[in-house]
């Protein structure tokens, strides 16, 4: 818990929240650890209640999981669970897509605000800010959803967001951060064409192959084992 950083007095759920995110992304948490929540309440100086209250709030996003006689634990990686969110996940972005061509070939919608998005990305990975591409890609994401102007869709995507985040983080500690950016040149390329089967054919590759690529259960266990040889 050393590493988190003391925070603001504001918005004090939220913040609990996106700093246990944060540590799970960069490995400082690991997947399966238990969550105490008067450890975290210590660490960022907070009381106990904007914990629970986080804590609550990220077991209804299924990024922790309240296990009985265990407590509070975080999400694991197994690739059955993996796949399972990642099934979904492509189903929604692939109707977003779709979706969203629609509205760019009618004049009520562009690929701008993707276009920022992912210019920042090359920002941050210029940088070697992993967390900061994590963050990022989450978001490129929620805008393809947001583009496609179906409510339902977006409402339905945004619970994973949170654990995309941590997936996306701990991806950064086996892949490189400019191969994850180019990505989504590729996408975004496909989308101002409006090639709606180019698209979907990089959508699948994007979300099922290239994750499936990165063997998360046992990076989960070369962090642990970095850890106890501190």
């Amino acid at each position: 818990m050393s590493t988190l950083a003391p925070l603001e007095a504001k918005s004090l759920v939220d913040q609990v929240v996106d700093a246990i995110v944060e540590a799970t992304a960069r490995g400082e948490f690991l997947p399966g650890d238990r969550i105490v929540e008067a450890e975290v309440a210590r660490a960022l100086k907070v009381s106990r209640i904007p914990v629970r209250e986080a804590l609550r709030l990220l077991e209804s996003q299924s990024v922790v999981v309240n296990e009985r006689y265990r407590g509070m634990r975080l999400m694991s990686v197994d690739i059955r669970g993996l796949e399972k969110i990642l099934r979904v996940r492509l189903a929604l972005e692939q109707v977003a897509g779709a979706e969203a061509m629609a509205r760019i070939a009618k004049g009520e919608a562009d690929v701008a605000p993707l276009e920022l998005i992912l210019s920042q990305m090359h920002t941050a990975a210029d940088a070697e800010d992993s967390f900061g591409v994590a963050k990022l890609d989450t978001e490129f994401h929620r805008c393809l959803c947001q583009l496609s102007d179906n409510e339902v869709l977006v409402r339905t995507w945004e619970p994973l967001s949170r654990q995309l985040t941590i997936i996306f983080g701990l991806a950064t500690l086996r892949k490189t951060l400019k191969s994850i950016v180019a990505e989504h040149d590729d996408v975004v390329d496909s989308l101002r064409k409006g090639e709606l089967a180019e698209f979907n054919r990089l959508m699948e590759i994007h979300i099922l192959e290239y994750t499936r690529a990165v063997d998360y259960e046992d990076l989960v266990e070369q962090l642990r084992v970095i850890e106890a040889n501190k």
